[in-house]
């Protein structure tokens, strides 16, 4: 059985099985597609550790993001030009 985790994307709560996603699987649970051709995006994580400090990571395409209970995720995209 998979084990499934909260994380909260674009300020929406999901459940999602933990495991290492690609930086376009995550614009897919943004926007439920990925299209590079006309828009470019860009994700940031932000996670808590154990003392309560935040801890920011931007991503870029080709990353691999490990997916962590509680983490949050903003996902933006822009027209391109």
């Amino acid at each position: 059985m998979k084990k499934l985790i909260t994380v909260t994307i674009n300020g929406e709560e999901k459940q999602v099985e933990k495991r290492d996603y690609s930086f376009q699987e995550i614009i897919v649970l943004a926007y439920g597609s990925f299209d590079d051709s006309q828009k470019s995006y860009t994700l940031v994580s932000t996670l808590k550790n154990d003392d309560g400090e935040k801890h920011s990571r931007e991503y870029s395409f080709g990353d691999m993001i490990k997916i962590k209970e509680g983490m949050r995720i903003n996902v933006d995209s822009t027209n391109r030009s």
